[in-house]
């Protein structure tokens, strides 16, 4: 009852109108003194004709009103049994379904691509974080603790949980930073500050001239890009080792004597995950750090080079936008 009721709401017009044609033939054969029979006759046929039409066209319609009643449980898994029509409007629904379908299903895809990697990541974080808080243990345990050992794996622990903070907020890091004018003098002093227990402790020659240079960038994000790259130098440089730090006008160099990184891995060294000979070879490489180093850069509008040779070290080179480019 309810779809035939719909249906007559929906066709009401056509209904009227044919009733007005009726009328029409009416009058015409009034006025033209025409066999009232004739007129019966030819109205008893457009009736007729007019109750099958209709009667096929409700059956259509109930077909297709089953078939939505349907998708409208089942859109998710299955569009091929979208009803058809003549009306072009129709076609267009369908067009405008089958998109918005498609757009879901990317958006699911890529949901659960997200999922598979934050619980990899979460995996590989919590199997290195492990690592420090066990030899943090093992120290306590001693009756006589290195404190500058104990700080080193603190400082481990603090990194970690720092690259796990912005790997989840990298995303939306859009609304987290502001592009400002910097000491970039300032952020390469704290960033080492913060090494400095490992400096010491690896015997590592750092060789920086204070001086202040200005450059457009944000200062949080900028600093946490620079420590990943830093901690890298620190990681692959060995003891009594040298890591060289310049800065001018527009771009920031980070280079050590370390054992350098092999020329087939330097294009996919910013890759996800990737971890490379030297990664593998230390066992301590999750192969996120200059992925979150790179994406970071690049949501900053800086841009990264690095260059390297085994055995001979590797330089990184991070440049600025100059402030001209910025007013264009």
């Amino acid at each position: 009852m309810e779809i035939l009721k719909s249906y007559l709401k929906k066709n009401i017009k056509v209904y009227i109108l044919f009733v007005v044609f009726i009328a029409i033939f009416f009058i015409m054969f009034y006025l033209y003194n025409l066999p009232l029979e004739a007129l019966i006759y030819t109205g008893s046929f457009c009736f007729l004709a007019s109750l099958i039409a209709s009667f096929l066209d409700f059956v259509n319609y109930k077909e297709s009103y089953k078939k939505l009643k349907f998708l409208e449980k089942n859109i998710l898994n299955d569009l091929e049994d979208l009803p058809k029509s003549l009306d072009i409007r129709i076609d267009y629904y369908h067009k405008i379904i089958e998109k918005l379908y498609e757009e879901l299903e990317k958006l699911t895809q890529e949901n659960r691509q997200k999922n598979i990697d934050m619980v990899d990541y979460y995996s590989m974080w919590v199997h290195q974080i492990k690592t420090p808080i066990a030899a943090m243990n093992f120290l306590l345990d001693n009756e006589e603790v290195d404190q500058k050992v104990l700080q080193q794996e603190l400082f481990k622990i603090e990194r970690y949980v720092e690259m796990v903070l912005t790997y989840i907020r990298l995303d939306s890091i859009s609304s987290d930073y502001v592009i400002t004018k910097i000491n970039l003098d300032e952020v390469v002093k704290d960033s080492v500050k913060k090494y400095a227990t490992i400096f010491i402790n690896k015997k590592i020659k750092l060789n920086y001239v204070s001086h202040e240079t200005m450059v457009i960038s944000d200062k949080k994000w900028l600093s946490f890009a620079f420590e990943q790259i830093l901690g890298n130098s620190v990681k692959y440089t060995s003891t009594s080792g040298e890591i060289k730090i310049e800065t001018c006008e527009n771009k920031l160099v980070i280079e050590d004597n370390g054992m350098g990184i092999k020329e087939e891995d330097l294009p996919r060294i910013f890759e996800k995950g990737f971890t490379g000979f030297n990664g593998r070879y230390e066992k301590k490489s999750s192969g996120l750090g200059l992925y979150l180093c790179k994406k970071t850069l690049d949501k900053l509008g800086h841009h990264i080079e690095i260059s390297s040779k085994v055995g001979e070290g590797t330089r990184i080179e991070i440049t600025f936008p100059k402030e001209d480019t910025l007013r264009d």
